[in-house]
């Protein structure tokens, strides 16, 4: 479904059109039918010609009352553009104008009101100067209907222009992230708390829970409205009204927005792409500086916001440029939101444009590197954005990465490692990196079978989780334990180093079962790790047995218990011909083995006797 927006001068006759188009009347409040003014935002819906049924937002066309026509145009996807045919262009209808085309609105129908009230040359010259109007804006060519809401002169074809305004609309997307501004908040007695707004980017259910952003207060979808009907879900571009229990009415004011917990990130902090209005509606050149008291308008929400331009000092009239949104209070923006920017003191509009990155970092306005990364994010799809921010930052969390490129799935050009998204040239030098790192420690320390899994950690620059990816997707090594080594890496021994080798060996084979402790051998530790890491050596307590005697020692053991109950410590001593400070470790390691098992004071056979 489509939502359709109205705007125009005051006066020229918005809410009395709605109200003829729907049969409803959008002035909610007394003073407004006292007044003759529209002063909020009124809500109707309208059945089309094909069937189609569209939702109504009906904005003030006061100058002062632009802040409020703000919080409506937010969420609209057609624009119904009123302008009265007996007074032509105003400034309201100027400033609506380049609101809806920095808001980027592109569907839409002018309404040439009041057409019973002027002769048709006067209604040819109206038409015109509308048209020129807009001919340089989002809705050039948009369909101009001269009609009269008291006769009824041109209301089928105004409704038969929107049906086709509504019906080429693009439909709104699902992205599984559902947002609504509010923009109205009631309660009903006995039913608690209702907001309103229009829905976007995914759907509801009732019983859902919910989170009122950027607050994070949590509540349940009680029950959904959505013109005047009941509903058990509701898709996105809908008007909606939601039910919410366990949310008190000042749970919930406009400009907060509703999302489903987890999946939105409110930002103080966003880099943009503004662009400054040619004139104002007074007609003269403005140009933006950082000077001066702003305000931002998105969705339904008005802040304060503190501008840092990038690049440049000041943007002249009609010029784009890029910038750095400060906020005050965190909004839940993310890619391709639309916002504008007023003059807070002059109370006039100055532009607007559209988010780049909702979760920028810090930026200085002669960050070169940062202008370069905001052109590819301001002209590349969700995909490329994506590739672009992992080029510029090596690599992010794959949930930042995600949102703040509005991709909801890596793509070309990018890979996930674990939590982890890196680029594709990114991954391939980590790997190197990682390569380098072994063969340098192999070549260091060559008689090592690896290198310490931990202290090739510390070299790469990645987390835990992506390391851990990173090195199960590299078929160049192996994982062995608490160690690392390259594929074809083989423990080998240099001349002088095998003569060392032989040496010990023959040392502990001399001694037989009472041979020398560890500190007391010839060889140097890497030697000796190396001689265990390749089975030579058998490490014992505080002493090494050659891989014949360790053999040696398990076979007479079996045999002797094999024909009797079991032996004592005393007696697998003299067994192997040593003394108790070899028999007790020697004993320790037959059961840790498997060879033994403890009974008592004896050694009984293990479960890998055999």
């Amino acid at each position: 479904m489509q939502v359709i927006g109205t705007a125009g001068h005051v006066d020229h006759g918005k809410s009395t059109l709605v109200r003829r188009l729907t049969g409803i009347d959008p002035d909610r409040f007394e003073e407004e039918k006292r007044r003759g003014l529209t002063i909020d935002l009124g809500f109707a819906w309208v059945q089309l010609p094909s069937g189609l049924e569209a939702g109504v937002v009906d904005v003030p066309g006061h100058e002062k009352f632009v802040r409020n026509m703000l919080a409506g145009a937010g969420g609209i996807t057609v624009c119904l553009f009123v302008v009265a045919a007996n007074e032509g262009w105003m400034p309201q209808s100027a400033e609506h104008l380049a609101i809806l085309d920095v808001l980027g609105v592109s569907r839409g129908v002018v309404a040439l009101t009041k057409a019973d009230a002027v002769d048709e040359e006067t209604v040819a010259i109206a038409t015109e100067e509308v048209e020129e109007r807009l001919s340089a804006t989002s809705l050039a060519g948009s369909t101009v209907v001269p009609c009269s809401a008291t006769t009824g002169e041109g209301i089928p074809e105004l409704l038969a222009a929107l049906d086709d305004a509504v019906s080429s609309a693009p439909v709104p997307p699902d992205t599984g992230s559902p947002r609504l501004w509010v923009d109205r908040v009631f309660t009903i007695a006995g039913a608690g708390t209702v907001v309103t707004g229009t829905l976007m980017r995914g759907s509801l259910r009732a019983g859902d829970e919910i989170e009122i952003a950027p607050e994070g207060r949590r509540a349940r979808v009680r029950a959904i409205q959505s013109h005047k009907k009941e509903l058990s879900e509701i898709g996105p571009g809908n008007r909606v009204a939601l039910n919410l229990a366990g949310l008190a009415r000042q749970g919930a004011e406009r400009g907060d927005a509703v999302v489903r917990p987890g999946k939105w990130r409110a930002t103080r902090r966003a880099d943009v792409k503004l662009r400054v209005l040619a004139q104002d509606v007074t007609g003269h050149d403005v140009a933006l500086t950082e000077k001066g008291a702003h305000l931002l308008y998105a969705g339904s929400a008005e802040t304060p916001v503190r501008l840092k331009l990038l690049g440049t000092s000041k943007v002249r009239p009609g010029e784009d440029a890029f910038a750095q949104l400060r906020l005050p209070a965190p909004l839940p923006l993310v890619p391709g939101d639309r916002f504008v920017i007023r003059d807070a003191g002059r109370v006039l509009t100055l532009g607007g444009g559209e988010v780049l990155d909702p979760l920028a970092p810090d930026a200085r306005r002669s960050d070169e590197a940062r202008l370069s990364l905001m052109q590819e994010l301001a002209s590349g799809d969700a995909g490329s954005r994506l590739a672009a921010l992992v080029r510029a930052y090596g690599g992010l969390d794959a949930d930042d990465a995600l949102f703040r490129s509005g991709a909801r799935a890596p793509g070309d050009g990018v890979v996930r490692l674990g939590s982890w998204i890196v680029s594709e040239e990114r991954k391939a030098e980590l790997i190197a990196s990682v390569l380098a790192a072994v063969e340098e420690h192999h070549r260091a320390r060559s008689l090592e079978r690896g290198m310490p899994r931990e202290a090739l950690k510390q070299s790469i620059p990645l987390p835990p989780e992506a390391f851990d990816a990173l090195l199960d997707g590299t078929g160049e090594i192996v994982q062995e334990g608490a160690l690392v080594r390259a594929v074809a890496h083989r423990v080998s021994f240099a001349p002088e180093q095998d003569a060392a080798r032989k040496k010990v060996l023959e040392e502990i084979e001399a001694a037989g079962f009472t041979p020398p402790l560890a500190k007391d051998l010839s060889g140097d530790r890497s030697l000796l790790r190396a001689l265990v890491d390749g089975g030579d050596l058998v490490a014992v307590g505080d002493f090494y047995l050659t891989r014949g005697q360790a053999e040696t020692a398990k076979r007479r053991v079996v045999e002797a218990i094999s024909g009797g109950t079991g032996l004592t410590v005393a007696e697998i001593r003299d067994l192997l011909g040593t003394t108790r400070k070899y028999a007790v470790p020697l004993c320790e390691w037959l059961d840790a083995t498997g060879v033994t098992r403890r009974r008592g004071d004896v050694r009984v056979l293990g479960p890998r006797a055999g």
